[in-house]
C-alpha cells in the first residue's frame, strides 16, 4: 500500500514537470512586471494583448529610426485588429473605431519625436547699431514685448500639458488595476487593452509635446534677456529728433474725425431703447461702438502726448551743457504723460469688462422669436460679437502704445532727476515714495474680500464700519457720562425715569450706527425680507435666550415693575438693591455687598417680591413668646414700647401704630407677634431691623421682669425594692427581659 502512494505521488511529480511550457510561462508570467528573457530573445518582440505588461511601450520608446517603430509597431495594431475581428456583435465596430485612434496617435508621435528640430520661431535681438533713432527704440521695445507675450503663453502651455499628463498617469494606473481584475480572454479585458494603448500613445505625445514646450522656454529667456540688454544699451545711444510734422497732421486729423464719431454716438445712445430682442442687441452694439471708438480716440491721445515728449526730448539735447532745461515746464509735460497714461488704462479696464461680459452672454431671445425676427437678430448678435472681438485686439494696440509712451516718460524722469539737487531731490524722493505708499494703499483697501449678496465686499467699507460703531459707542458713553452728571448735579438718586431715558438713547444710537455700518458697506436694509430671515437664521442658531434676555429688559423698563433702587427677593431668599437694568441682565447688590447678575427673561418668568414698588414703607412681624401666667396687657405695654425705642417705626401715623398680637398657646409658652411699620431707610435691612427690635424686646422684657421661657421636660424615676426585682423584670427598649446582675451567679450553680 505504502509502495502504491508513493508510485502515485512520483507521477504526479512528473507530470507537473512534463507539462508544455507555454502554459507554464502562461501562468507564472506576472502582468505588471516586463517581457520576460524568453519573449525577448524572440524574434516577434509585439507585446502579447492577452498578457500585457505594464511596460510594453518602453521597447517603442527606445527606437531611434522611425521606419522601425512603424513596423514593429504595424504589427502590434495588427494584433489588436485580428483580436477585435474575432468579436461577433455591434461591440466590433466599437473597437474597430478605437484602433483607428490609435494609428492615429501613432503617427502624431510617430511627427513629434522623429521629425526635423526645426528653428523655433522666436524673435531674434537686433545688431546693435551706433545710434538708435526714437522709432528704432520703440521697435526694439515692441520686440521686446511680443517676446514676452510668447514666453507667457509658452508657461501657461507647459502648465496645461503637465496637468493633463498627471491625469493621464492617474488614468493609466486605472487601467492597469482593471485589467487585472477583469477575466483574461473576455470583450471587457480587450477594450480595456485598447483604452490602455489609447492613454499610453496621449501620454507620450504630451511628454514630447512638454518636451518641446521647455526647449522654446528656455529659448525666450535667453532671448527676452538678450533683448532686455540690447534696449539698455539702445538708451545710451538714442538720437533724439522732432517728432515729424506730417504724423503730428496725420494723428489731429484722426483726432478730429474720432471726436465726431464719439458725439454722433452718444447722440444715438441718448435716444429711447426699443423695448425689442433687437431694440436692445442694437443699444449694445452701439456701446461696443463707443468703447471701440474710445479707445482708437485715446490712442491717438497718447501718440500726440508721445510726439510731445519726443519734441522735448529734442530741444533738451540741443542744449549746451551749461544750460539747464526748464524744471517746471518738464514736471508739467511729465504730469500730462502720466494722465494720459492712466487715462488710457481706465478706459482699457471698462472695455474689457464689455467685451467680456458681451463674449460670455448667451443669445435666449433667437429662442422666442419669429423666423423673419430670428435671422435678423442672429445677425445683430454675430456682428456683437465681432465688436467684442475688436475691442480685445484694439485693447493690445492700446498697450503697445502705453509701453512706447512709459519709455519715453522714463527718459524724462531721468532728466528731472538728474536736474534736482540738495533738499529738491529729497523732497521729490519723500513725495514719490508717500505717493507710491498711497497708491498701494488705495489698492489694498479696495481689494474685494468676499461678497454679500453678490455684491463685493472690500476693506475700506468694513474700515468705515467699525470707525461708525466705535463713533456710535463714544457718543453712548458722552450720554451716559451727561446723564450721571445731570444727577450728580441735582442729586437725584435712583431716578428710573432718567435711567430708562440713558438706555433708550444708548440702545437708540447703537441701532443708528448699526444701520448706517451697515448701509456703508452697501447692504440695502430697505429689504426686510433679508433682514427677518437673518434675524430668523441667527435665533436658530443659538441666539433666543440673547433675543429673550434683550426683550425682557425692554418690557422690565417699560413696565417699571422693577426700577433701579427697588429692594427686591427672588424665590431663592436671595434679597438686594437693584443697581442696573442692561441689555442681557439686571444686576442686584445684597446687604453684604455683593453683585448678583440675573438674566432679565428670569425676572418676567419667575416671581419677584419688590418690596418698594409703589410704597417705601413695610411692615415687620417680630414673632416672640412669653412664660404661662405673664400678664398679657403688661406684654402688649413693653411690646409697644420698645417698638417705639427703634428709630425705623413709624410714630403717629393713622393706622400703621405698632400692634401686639397673640397668636398661639404653645407647649411652653404663649406666642405673640409684634407689628411694625418701619420707614423706607429700614426696608432694605430686614435683618438688622429684625435684629433691632429683639434687642429692645429684651431689655423691656427684663424691666417689667417678663420671662422668656425655655422648653422643660419632667423625668420620674421607679424604684424597685430588692425582693421585687425578681418579679418586675426590666424591658429593654425591644420589649425584651433583660437579665439582672446575679444571673452568671445563677448559671454558675446550674
Amino acid at each position: 500500500m505504502k509502495r502504491f502512494f508513493s508510485l502515485l505521488l512520483l507521477t504526479f511529480i512528473l507530470g507537473i514537470s512534463l507539462s508544455p511550457a507555454s502554459s507554464f510561462a502562461a501562468s507564472s508570467q506576472d502582468p505588471l512586471n516586463l517581457l520576460n528573457n524568453e519573449e525577448e530573445d524572440s524574434k516577434d518582440k509585439t507585446p502579447n494583448i492577452r498578457d500585457m505588461s505594464s511596460r510594453w511601450w518602453a521597447q517603442y520608446q527606445e527606437l531611434e529610426d522611425a521606419k522601425k517603430f512603424e513596423n514593429q509597431f504595424k504589427q502590434f495594431i495588427s494584433k489588436l485588429e485580428s483580436a477585435v475581428n474575432d468579436i461577433e456583435g455591434e461591440e466590433r465596430s466599437d473597437l474597430l473605431e478605437r484602433i483607428a485612434i490609435i494609428r492615429n496617435l501613432a503617427q502624431e508621435f510617430k511627427k513629434l519625436k522623429y521629425a526635423k528640430k526645426n528653428e523655433l520661431d522666436i524673435p531674434k535681438a537686433l545688431v546693435l547699431q551706433e545710434s538708435y533713432s526714437v522709432q528704432d527704440y520703440l521697435e526694439l521695445n515692441q520686440l521686446l514685448l511680443q517676446v514676452d507675450f510668447l514666453l507667457q503663453q509658452t508657461q501657461e502651455e507647459i502648465s496645461r500639458v503637465s496637468d493633463s499628463i498627471k491625469q493621464t498617469s492617474n488614468t493609466l494606473d486605472v487601467l492597469k488595476v482593471s485589467y487585472l481584475n477583469s477575466d483574461a480572454g473576455s470583450v471587457e479585458q480587450l477594450s480595456i487593452v485598447l483604452n490602455w494603448v489609447n492613454s499610453q500613445l496621449s501620454k507620450v505625445i504630451e511628454e514630447q509635446l512638454l518636451n518641446n514646450l521647455e526647449v522654446r522656454e528656455s529659448g525666450l529667456n535667453d532671448e527676452y534677456e538678450s533683448l532686455q540688454k540690447t534696449l539698455e544699451e539702445a538708451r545710451q545711444r538714442l538720437a533724439f529728433e522732432p517728432f515729424p510734422d506730417e504724423q503730428r497732421a496725420e494723428l489731429k486729423k484722426q483726432k478730429d474725425e474720432l471726436d465726431e464719431d464719439l458725439k454722433q454716438l452718444n447722440l444715438k445712445l441718448s435716444r429711447d431703447i426699443s423695448e425689442t430682442s433687437i431694440g436692445f442687441t442694437s443699444y449694445e452694439i452701439l456701446k461696443l461702438d463707443l468703447a471701440l471708438t474710445l479707445l482708437s480716440y485715446h490712442e491717438v491721445l497718447l501718440k500726440l502726448q508721445r510726439a510731445e515728449d519726443q519734441d522735448r526730448l529734442a530741444n533738451i539735447k540741443q542744449l549746451e551743457e551749461e544750460d539747464k532745461p526748464d524744471l517746471d515746464e518738464l514736471r508739467n509735460l511729465i504730469a500730462g504723460s502720466e494722465r494720459a497714461i492712466k487715462l488710457a488704462e481706465q478706459e482699457i479696464s471698462k472695455a474689457e469688462t464689455l467685451a467680456r461680459d458681451t463674449l460670455l452672454s448667451s443669445d435666449i431671445n433667437l429662442r422666442q422669436q419669429t423666423t423673419a425676427e430670428k435671422q435678423s437678430l442672429q445677425k445683430l448678435s454675430d456682428e456683437r460679437r465681432q465688436k467684442a472681438q475688436l475691442i480685445l485686439r484694439a485693447m493690445s494696440d492700446v498697450r503697445v502704445t502705453i509701453s512706447d509712451n512709459e519709455l519715453l516718460l522714463s527718459l524724462l524722469k531721468d532728466i528731472e532727476d538728474n536736474q534736482q539737487t540738495g533738499l529738491n531731490k529729497t523732497w521729490d524722493s519723500v513725495k514719490e515714495f508717500t505717493q507710491d505708499a498711497w497708491d498701494s494703499t488705495v489698492k489694498l483697501v479696495n481689494k474685494p474680500l468676499f461678497s454679500i449678496n453678490e455684491r463685493p465686499i472690500t476693506l475700506l467699507p468694513l474700515i468705515n464700519l467699525c470707525f461708525i460703531i466705535l463713533i456710535g459707542y463714544l457718543v453712548s458713553k458722552l450720554v451716559s457720562f451727561l446723564v450721571h452728571r445731570f444727577e450728580k448735579k441735582h442729586k437725584i438718586k435712583n431716578s428710573s425715569s432718567l435711567y430708562l431715558l440713558h438706555r433708550l438713547i444708548h440702545y437708540l444710537i447703537i441701532f443708528i450706527a448699526a444701520v448706517a455700518g451697515f448701509s456703508a458697506l452697501g447692504l440695502n436694509l430697505s429689504n426686510l425680507t433679508l433682514i427677518a430671515g437673518a434675524l430668523s437664521v441667527g435665533i436658530g442658531f443659538g441666539l433666543q435666550n440673547l433675543v429673550s434676555n434683550f426683550v425682557s429688559g425692554l418690557t422690565i423698563m417699560f413696565e417699571k415693575t422693577l426700577k433701579v433702587g427697588d429692594y427686591i427677593e427672588l424665590e431663592d431668599g436671595t434679597t438686594g438693591q437693584v443697581r442696573e437694568i442692561k441689555t442681557r441682565s439686571t444686576r442686584i447688590n445684597t446687604n453684604d455687598n455683593i453683585d448678583v447678575i440675573i438674566p432679565n427673561s428670569y425676572m418676567v418668568t419667575n416671581i419677584v417680591t419688590n418690596w418698594t414698588l409703589k410704597e417705601s414703607t413695610r411692615r415687620v412681624r417680630i414673632p416672640f413668646g412669653v412664660a404661662y401666667g405673664t400678664d398679657k396687657e403688661i406684654v402688649k405695654k413693653a411690646a409697644i414700647e420698645a417698638a417705639n425705642n427703634v428709630q425705623y417705626t413709624l410714630k403717629n401715623i393713622p393706622g400703621k401704630e405698632p400692634d401686639v398680637w397673640l397668636t398661639e398657646f404653645g407647649d411652653s409658652s404663649v406666642n405673640f407677634l409684634l407689628l411694625v411699620w418701619v420707614a423706607h431707610y429700614g426696608v432694605r435691612r430686614p435683618t438688622r431691623i429684625s435684629s433691632i427690635y429683639m434687642w429692645e424686646l429684651d431689655t423691656a422684657f427684663k424691666k417689667y421682669g417678663i420671662e422668656i421661657p425655655f422648653p422643660q421636660r419632667d423625668v420620674h424615676l421607679n424604684i424597685v425594692s430588692e425582693e421585687d426585682k425578681h418579679s418586675l423584670p426590666l424591658q429593654s427598649v425591644t420589649g425584651e427581659s433583660l437579665p439582672f446582675k446575679d444571673d452568671k451567679n445563677r448559671k454558675k450553680d446550674d
